[in-house]
């Protein structure tokens, strides 16, 4: 008993470093984010500032429309990039599943090959191209619809359906769609919200594929919208803030801090309504695989 009481003390203590050494960075990236420049002059960045100030959000949010654009932009590509891939993953992890599929152990070797060996960035690019996807956000989202490694984990999930329940429904009369659409994906929701997850964090974070295929900056997503203004001060929004009265109270880390704490929020605030979908298919996985 006092054994299980000290391990219990000690897996808390762990547990409260480990989620400290977590936190403490965002803190810190918060707290920077609403400096002043004369505070972090002074003093540097601290956890609590000395003087909160929002100038750098302000400035953000209202220097210039192109940033609720790259917003708009983000959200598009994350929600449909999201919904499309789950479809492909979830349609093809099903017919995966199937022992009764033609060609079932090809077609599943032919995509782990794919997870070892990629076509390069020069013929991905030239393919975009010709399709006549570039410049526009579908180029974006249509090369990275399916994940082979996440098709895999819901087709190791499909294939522990009971097959029973399958069996029965074909009785009804009910054909594949119907079980895939009505049976299968109900019982599976803990990992296809779990992957979804996934996906969506891919995508609300995917920067460099908007680099190569997308010229115009009305397409750019908010991520790399970021990093173009990380790199120095657009002369336009800087025309803005100083028409603003903040150009002088403007830190470049505070600015940058919070274009971090805009790009990051968003994305967490899908984690509660995923987070009992998302422990119970990582749990559901780990004992499956």
């Amino acid at each position: 008993m006092v054994r299980l009481k000290l391990f219990d003390y000690v897996n808390a203590a762990f547990l409260i470093m480990v989620c400290c050494s977590i936190i403490a960075p965002f803190l810190f990236v918060i707290s920077q984010s609403l400096m002043s420049n004369e505070d972090i002059m002074r003093n540097g960045v601290t956890f609590f500032p000395q003087h909160v100030v929002f100038d750098s959000y302000i400035y953000l949010l209202t220097g210039s429309s192109r940033v609720y654009q790259a917003f708009g932009n983000s959200l598009f590509i994350t929600f449909f990039g999201t919904l499309f891939s789950l479809l492909f993953t979830g349609s093809i992890a099903y017919a995966l599943s199937k022992k009764y599929l033609p060609y079932r152990n090809v077609m599943t070797a032919v995509l782990l090959a794919s997870m070892f060996f990629g076509g390069g960035l020069i013929p991905s690019y030239l393919l975009v191209t010709a399709l006549g996807l570039k410049n526009s956000l579908w180029a974006v989202m249509i090369p990275s619809f399916l994940n082979v490694w996440y098709a895999f984990l819901l087709r190791n999930f499909f294939m522990e359906i009971p097959q029973e329940v399958e069996e029965s429904a074909r009785i009804d009369g009910a054909n594949d769609v119907t079980i895939f659409a009505r049976i299968a994906l109900p019982m599976s929701m803990p990992a296809i919200a779990t992957i979804g997850l996934f996906y969506a964090v891919g995508y609300w974070n995917s920067w460099f594929p908007a680099s190569i295929y997308l010229s115009e900056q009305s397409k750019w997503p908010l991520q790399l919208m970021l990093k173009s203004m990380l790199l120095s001060f657009d002369p336009n929004m800087s025309g803005v803030a100083e028409s603003l009265g903040l150009l002088a109270a403007l830190s470049k880390d505070s600015v940058r801090a919070a274009m971090i704490i805009i790009t990051t929020v968003p994305i967490l605030l899908v984690y509660p309504f995923l987070q009992r979908y998302f422990v119970k298919g990582m749990i559901v996985g780990s004992v499956k695989g």
